[in-house]
């Protein structure tokens, strides 16, 4: 017997990148030059199969609405499949009250309409690959209501994951608490904040949520139940980073100019969808150096980019010097400049400073349309 699955990507409470996430969510914000960061979670949809999604937005509408537009490139076939915008515009301008469970109240037509028998919660800020079909099939056999997908962290969990939520498990696999990671450990178990679940145990939730309190969100209700109810933990072995800062916006983004880091990523076998822009190749004039970089389409390059990611339509003039930088679209960086550590937002102009130098720990960011 077929099963019918709905995907939901929750963008509430997604890491922000200061500035950088002013002006739109962290879902639709620019990651390798050609990509967004919900690309990731809807690919992962479509490469499954999976055809009715939803995007439970909190906030800036618009940058999210431009970038998904009429969501074809992540539907195979629109007559039985398709994409929607969750949106709870009443609730925008009340903080407290807008929460991905309101938005889910405000919008569950979507779901009544399409009645799946399980649904998938995944959020963008999670970067990785994994098979949402076989993930439910794994969830149907185990016999219980909520999978939980988590990470264990090895090393270093005190300067990664921030935010994130880490978890205890009993010796069945269990989950027993869910808390904040502060910091305060090395190694531990993370919530990739994928969860899998049936579409009677979604309602429950939603009904427990509005029960207790309207500022209670998914992963409120998750962390209340899990010493009481069975939540699941289901094992990710695969790549996964967490962008959740600037700083790591830039270095996880440079780190995928590594072949075995980017091939750990990016599977033939499992490709990365989005949105698609009818642009040139880009130009690399006699006397340019290019070494170890993403460059997307549209651009002019006549001085040196080295271990750099540059988005469409970017300008790089005669002896200008990139390195360790992330170039957003429409950026000119002008004659004899030289950028290392730098993060331009998109239509910047850098044509009066000759030197803007930061450090991996600490980039500087050019802000959209400045001109600097």
């Amino acid at each position: 017997m077929s099963i019918k699955i709905a995907g939901l990507v929750d963008c509430f409470n997604n890491p922000e990148f200061g500035p950088l996430t002013q002006h739109r969510p962290m879902a639709s914000t620019s990651f390798l030059g050609r990509y967004a960061f919900i690309d990731f979670p809807l690919s992962n949809f479509l490469n499954s199969n999976i055809e009715n999604i939803g995007v439970l937005t909190q906030n800036h509408i618009r940058s999210l609405s431009k970038h998904l537009s009429s969501g074809r490139s992540w539907i195979k076939n629109t007559k039985i499949g398709e994409l929607s915008l969750l949106y709870n515009e009443p609730a925008v301008h009340t903080a407290g009250y807008n929460t991905d469970i309101a938005n889910l109240i405000e919008n569950m037509t979507f779901l009544r309409d399409i009645h799946p028998d399980y649904v998938i919660i995944c959020n963008p800020n999670f970067l990785y690959c994994c098979d949402y079909r076989a993930l439910v099939e794994d969830h149907i056999a185990s016999g219980q209501r909520i999978s939980l997908l988590y990470k264990h962290i090895d090393k270093d969990l005190k300067n990664t994951f921030t935010g994130a939520t880490k978890i205890r498990l009993n010796g069945n696999n269990k989950v027993v608490s869910m808390d904040v990671n502060v910091g305060d450990e090395d190694c531990g178990d993370v919530s990739l904040g994928c969860i899998v679940l049936d579409y009677p145990m979604l309602e429950s939730l939603i009904e427990y949520a509005s029960s207790t309190s309207k500022f209670f969100n998914i992963n409120d209700c998750l962390k209340y139940l899990a010493p009481t109810a069975v939540i699941r933990g289901v094992p990710f072995n695969g790549y996964v980073r967490d962008f959740d800062s600037l700083e790591h916006y830039l270095e996880y983004s440079l780190e995928l100019l590594d072949r075995d880091v980017f091939e750990s990523l990016f599977d033939k076998e499992w490709p990365i969808h989005t949105r698609t822009y009818d642009t040139p190749p880009t130009v690399y004039q006699k006397g340019c150096v290019v070494k170890n970089a993403y460059i997307a389409n549209g651009c002019t390059i006549k001085g040196s980019v080295t271990n750099s990611i540059l988005g469409r339509g970017v300008v790089i003039e005669e002896g200008a010097v990139v390195k360790n930088c992330i170039i957003s679209n429409n950026v000119k960086i002008s004659k004899d400049t030289i950028m290392e550590n730098v993060i331009v937002d998109r239509e910047a102009k850098i044509l009066h400073t000759l030197e803007i130098v930061g450090t991996k720990e600490n980039p500087i960011y050019v802000a959209r349309g400045d001109v600097i």
